[in-house]
């Protein structure tokens, strides 16, 4: 073998050696963000058991410590609907009432604070909580008055808040749905109307309007939206209750609502 030959082996050599060099490295530090992506996947995925655990905890202790047997011969006439509210505002004063959806998981006080952030992250108890709270939209009457009331929650994979309305908007909870709305002074019983999945808009979260009629085009617009026929008529007299969660991939919308059909006074 010449001189030249050898310097081109050599050149050969080094060029293989250099590769070899660049895709170990190449490889080792793909390892390494592979661990990294590891080691974060599972820090996300504790720190989602561990809120999910504390969430299902504060939702039993609310649960437990306010739920009385109706017309139990408390102060507060709430009591005759099987809340004390009296407890329920020794543990949150923005409590404006509760929800209860029959046959479902969603069954919670519902908060109202001065914007429509607070309780995105916040448990009833005030502590940042990344499952938030059900909450009312800010710009709504307490007293559920206004002619469409919004309420917020989050759509927990687990179950919790307003996840059980991916599962009326699919159908299996039928066509006949009714919501329940308990305050200290009164029962509302809505009828569902409508439930849909739409792209994030404000829409459906109006909550002034000119008059009857203007109201009334409002509902019907929802109504047609409906993916399940509830054949419950709306009308620009009635008032509704709206609520919102995100899709599973917080993507879209998955909305419901329904109509004030009856409300029953304390005694």
């Amino acid at each position: 073998m010449d001189e030249n030959q050898e310097k081109k082996t050599e050149k050969v050599k080094k060029k293989k050696s250099a590769k070899k060099i660049i895709v170990n490295l190449f490889m080792y530090i793909l390892l390494i963000v592979c661990f990294i992506a590891l080691g974060y996947s599972g820090t996300v995925l504790t720190n989602w058991l561990i809120t999910n655990q504390k969430s299902n905890e504060k939702i039993n202790e609310v649960s437990n410590s306010v739920k009385v047997e109706p017309n139990t011969q408390l102060e507060n006439m709430g009591a005759t609907f099987g809340i004390d509210f009296d407890k329920l505002e020794q543990i949150n004063s923005d409590v404006v009432g509760w929800i209860n959806i029959k046959g479902t998981s969603i069954d919670y006080s519902i908060l109202q604070a001065g914007d429509n952030d607070y309780y995105l992250r916040r448990s009833i108890d005030g502590n940042y909580s990344w499952f938030g709270w059900p909450f009312m939209d800010y710009r709504n009457s307490g007293e559920f008055t206004d002619r469409n009331t919004i309420l917020y929650g989050h759509n927990i994979t687990s179950g919790l808040m307003f996840a059980d309305l991916e599962n009326i908007v699919n159908g299996s909870y039928g066509n006949d749905i009714d919501v329940y709305i308990y305050t200290k002074d009164k029962t509302r019983v809505y009828k569902v109307f409508s439930t849909y999945i739409v792209d994030p808009e404000d829409y459906y979260l109006t909550t002034v309007f000119y008059d009857d009629e203007d109201f009334g085009e409002f509902v019907n617009a929802l109504k047609n939206r409906s993916l399940i026929d509830f054949n419950v008529p709306v009308f620009g007299q009635d008032k509704i209750i709206t609520l919102s969660t995100c899709t599973s991939d917080s993507l879209r919308r998955i909305v419901l609502h329904a109509k004030l059909y009856s409300v029953e006074e304390a005694v």
